[in-house]
């Protein structure tokens, strides 16, 4: 798979313009504030839809625009396919999504460009909320099991629906109406979740060994939900267990104004000896569980669908030390593209004769130069 090349219009501080890519590493070299961070971002908001560095899309627009535009060239499964995304942050937000000049659905526009970053915000993964972590193991599955955003979906709309119907004082005959589908939908996220946790697991402990084989952390990796929740029987037992809760909780969401239990509460736990991990890592160790956690989708996913993905690393020399570094290009491999942003001329180093070195200055790209062996 590979970002042949991408067109950027009122993205951040990056003028109107085209970037080409090398097959390879890529080196995306400036100053602090150049627009290096804007173009690894506008890569990923192109191929997953969402940004490492907002929850809202409306701080990516250019000042004093009101929209933004990512189109780029991609080569997947054999086949080369035209992106397009068009971001309108009028009232309501719009966002147009089409695939060879076709308007093109959430699900199929997500399964054609998966992006892997590695950026600084990774760290929250280890010792954030777990909004993140869920946002990590929902994304997974997705990717290796596409019917899971639907459940997502259906179990989020159902969800919507129930807590209205809270807040405003329906009758328990009206609220029991949008239970029976939650709870079966509830059991279906969480059968996928905890299957693909289990996979997750296995892939982390892998790639955690090959990123420190010096310094081995027992990161154990488990899906906790409601302990009440978790039932030998399967799904339809699962389901059955939160109809009832769903049921003994009413007067209890109904003061809260919310659903209190569910797939939305639930978590990624990360323990070392039965303790959570932020309270035993070091600033280092934590950048490299994260890591780990990032490539071991990546390897999973690999291995599923038997196709290289891109993988962005934003700001090297700032999260991961020379080592560190090395050991992370080096299990990547040379044949897969890679995008590395840095303030380091060094880094032009790491990119090969089949790379190329972008350089960017106030957000606009200046003179590219070819990387070469000389």
């Amino acid at each position: 798979m590979e970002l042949i090349d991408l067109s950027v219009r009122d993205f951040r501080n990056l003028s109107r313009q085209v970037f080409s890519f090398g097959e390879a590493t890529n080196a995306i070299l400036g100053a602090n504030g150049a627009g290096k961070t804007s173009l690894l971002e506008a890569m990923v908001v192109l191929g997953n839809l969402r940004s490492f560095r907002t929850t809202s899309l409306r701080r990516a627009v250019r000042h004093n625009e009101n929209s933004f535009r990512l189109q780029a060239t991609v080569s997947t499964g054999g086949r080369t396919h035209r992106l397009e995304q068009i971001v309108e942050m009028g009232s309501p937000f719009t966002r147009t999504l089409r695939v060879d000049g076709v308007t093109a659905t959430v699900e199929r526009y997500l399964q054609l460009f998966p992006v892997f970053a590695i950026t600084a915000q990774d760290r929250e993964l280890v010792v954030g909320s777990p909004e993140g972590r869920r946002s990590l193991l929902d994304r997974f599955v997705f990717l290796l099991k596409p019917t899971h955003f639907d459940h997502l979906r259906t179990y989020r709309r159902l969800l919507r629906q129930r807590n209205a119907a809270l807040v405003a004082r329906a009758s328990d005959t009206e609220i029991e109406v949008w239970e029976e589908p939650l709870a079966a939908s509830a059991a279906a996220v969480i059968e996928a979740r905890e299957s693909g946790t289990m996979i997750l697991g296995e892939r982390f402990s892998e790639v955690s060994r090959e990123l420190s084989p010096e310094d081995q952390i027992e990161v154990s990796i488990e899906y906790r939900s409601e302990a009440w929740s978790r039932p030998a029987g399967g799904a339809k037992k699962v389901e059955d267990l939160y109809r009832e809760r769903y049921n003994e909780t009413r007067t209890r969401d109904r003061q809260m104004g919310f659903t209190g239990d569910g797939p939305h509460r639930h978590d990624l736990s990360l323990k070392i000896g039965g303790r959570g991990v932020r309270y035993v890592l070091s600033s280092g160790q934590t950048k490299r569980v994260a890591a780990a956690l990032r490539l071991a989708t990546l390897a999973q996913v690999e291995r599923e669908r038997n196709e290289r993905f891109p993988v962005i690393v934003d700001d090297v020399d700032a999260e991961l030390d020379g080592a560190a570094l090395a050991l992370l290009v080096e299990r990547l491999g040379s044949d897969r593209q890679l995008f590395l942003s840095s303030t380091s001329e060094r880094v032009a180093e790491l990119a090969g004769p089949r790379g190329c070195c972008i350089r960017l200055e106030n957000g606009t790209r200046v003179p590219q130069e070819a990387i070469t062996d000389d």
